[in-house]
């Protein structure tokens, strides 16, 4: 199964495979795999060759082309299809192993000869961001009470503890920045400090907060804000000492931890993020 679809609040536009009918067929896709890299680099007197002193990755350009079936309502379609090119969207790859998105803003569109009752077309898309994302998010509690009470519970024990460090197993292969919840439960109001640490990278956050019960507070690291439910900015409470552009999760296996120093509260809190591919190649 293949099938891409272009998508934003004013319609989407469906470029075949699956079952979805649309007049609108993609017969090459390109850009879907590696994408280009600039390099910076010095040279010096007397040495052969260069030394590349960094490294970025462009912005990925998709070409998509293909032909639309030249139909009674064709006029029609065509214009609610260029509506749709005209603004930024998200571009959906399904395939037989899931679906991933990138988000697009076509930049070229181009209309070819009329074969019959079909017109060759080629659309070409710039995405700021060149990685793909699985459609769906994956959330882990990295900071909560379990409860220890149960059919098998015997005294003297405990009826609970707090699960403070965890693994968070990343599947993509770019590493992500991802959105941190966190709900303060129960406890005394008061100032507080939350350390979040990623042992395996070394990178870590630190809050300076005075969280009120019933909180629920949306730590967004990729989009650099911090707010509660009331949508009240609380950037104020990142410490001096902490960046946004310095947390990640990285490929593989990641020792994440939560250290909570106002024992006063009980909160919880969790990871949530969306795997990263550096391609969407399709068989």
């Amino acid at each position: 199964m293949f099938n891409i679809r272009f998508y934003n609040e004013t319609g989407s536009i469906d470029f075949g495979g699956g079952n979805s009918g649309s007049k609108w067929k993609v017969l090459a896709a390109e850009g879907l795999a590696f994408c280009g890299r600039s390099f910076a680099v010095a040279k010096y007197a007397g040495q052969d060759g260069q030394k590349t002193t960094s490294v970025t990755v462009n912005a990925r350009t998709i070409t998509l082309s293909g032909d639309v079936f030249l139909g009674d309502d064709f006029d029609l379609e065509f214009k609610s299809a260029m509506t749709v090119l005209e603004n930024e969207g998200t571009i959906e790859i399904q395939t037989g192993l899931g679906t991933r998105l990138i988000r697009a803003r076509c930049c070229d569109f181009r209309e070819n000869e009329r074969k019959g009752k079909y017109m060759l077309f080629v659309v070409q898309f710039i995405c700021d961001d060149p990685y793909f994302e699985d459609a769906d998010k994956t959330e882990v509690a990295i900071y909560k009470r379990v409860s220890l009470f149960d059919k098998y519970f015997t005294f003297p024990g405990k009826f609970s503890e707090r699960i403070s460090r965890r693994n968070i197993e990343y599947a993509g292969t770019r590493e992500t920045e991802p959105t941190l919840f966190i709900s303060i439960d129960e406890g005394k109001d008061g100032d507080n400090q939350l350390v979040i640490k990623n042992h395996t990278s070394g990178e870590s956050l630190t809050f300076n907060y005075g969280g009120v019960l019933g909180d629920f507070i949306t730590v967004d690291i990729k989009n650099r804000k911090i707010y509660n439910q009331d949508g009240e900015n609380l950037l104020k409470y990142l410490a001096d000492d902490s960046f946004f552009d310095g947390f990640h999760l990285f490929p593989g296996s990641n020792d994440i931890e939560v250290i909570n120093r106002n024992t006063n509260t009980g909160i919880t809190v969790t990871c949530c993020f969306s795997n990263r591919y550096s391609e969407a190649v399709y068989i």
